[in-house]
C-alpha cells in the first residue's frame, strides 16, 4: 500500500503529465520539457493567461492569479508545484470550514 507521501508525488506526477500535454497542445508541438523556462518554451503573456485557465480546470480549485509566482523563468514543475500547493490549502480550507 502506498504511503500518503507516494500518493501526493504520484498526483502530482499525474498533473504535471496534464499540463505537459496541455502545454504541448497550446504550443502545438508534440512533446516540451517540463523543466525549460515558460520563456524559452515560447509562453508570452497571453499564453500565461492562457494556461492558467487550463489549470484551473486542470487543478480542480479555485486558483488564484495574483497569488502566483510566473514569470519567463518558471518551468512548468514550477508552476504544477505552485498550483497542487493552492488546491491543497483550498482543500484543506473545505474540509476546515
Amino acid at each position: 500500500m502506498a504511503s500518503r507521501m507516494e500518493e501526493v508525488e504520484m498526483e502530482a506526477k499525474t498533473t504535471l503529465e496534464m499540463l505537459e500535454a496541455e502545454v504541448a497542445k497550446v504550443l502545438n508541438q508534440e512533446t516540451i520539457n517540463v523543466d525549460l523556462a515558460i520563456g524559452e518554451l515560447g509562453v508570452d503573456s497571453m499564453r500565461v493567461v492562457e494556461l492558467i485557465l487550463i489549470c484551473d480546470q486542470l487543478y480542480q480549485a479555485p486558483l488564484d492569479p495574483e497569488a502566483l509566482d510566473i514569470n519567463q523563468f518558471t518551468t512548468l514543475r514550477d508552476m504544477d508545484r505552485q498550483f497542487q500547493d493552492m488546491a491543497a490549502r483550498h482543500r484543506a480550507g473545505q474540509v476546515n470550514a
